[in-house]
């Protein structure tokens, strides 16, 4: 884990008087551990974080609007390109034997944000193994997908070597 994220989970995760501390095993903290190993994979030679949605403790004392986009908004350093990623990290599949990787109601805000922006987003899914190391990394491209929730056979196809940084080649995300 680096610097950085030694030094964001001090403050998120110290306990305040106005905020009980979270079980490490919440969603939140397992959701913001997910989002710095992916950010951690974004070269600070290459992309610039524009944006970066609030934590679950800035909501609780008062939720900020913005949170409803997608976690952060990049840009590629050389072609000015920007373009937001979702982090999800899900440990098993539904009883159905889908990935869920968002919610309905999630997948038309972010469908929404893209359209409106004129930005492509990424939903980055890391799956089994644990949030901040996972065994398997996905990147799927929302304007590819129809629905929130989809079978192995089809996010197997954008899998991803969770060890490798992401790079960004003629306006995509690899």
């Amino acid at each position: 884990m680096g610097l950085f994220n030694t030094i964001m989970g001090i403050f998120s995760y110290s306990d305040d008087s106005d905020s009980p501390s979270l079980d490490p095993d919440s969603p939140e903290c397992k959701g913001e551990r997910f989002e710095n190993f992916v950010i951690d994979k974004f070269s600070n030679n290459y992309f610039d974080i524009i944006e970066r949605t609030h934590s679950w403790n800035t909501n609780k004392k008062r939720f900020v609007e913005s949170s409803l986009n997608p976690d952060f908004t990049l840009r590629y350093r050389p072609t000015k390109e920007e373009f937001a990623i979702e982090c999800k990290y899900r440990s098993g599949l539904t009883p159905d034997g889908m990935l869920e990787y968002c919610k309905p109601d999630q997948f038309i805000r972010y469908k929404k944000f893209m359209e409106n922006k004129k930005i492509p987003v990424y939903i980055i899914v890391g799956f089994n193994g644990d949030d901040d190391d996972p065994d398997e990394l996905f990147i799927l491209p929302l304007k590819e997908m129809k629905y929130p929730t989809l079978y192995p056979s089809i996010f197997k196809k954008y899998g991803k070597n969770p060890e490798k940084n992401f790079h960004w080649k003629n306006g995509k995300l690899s």
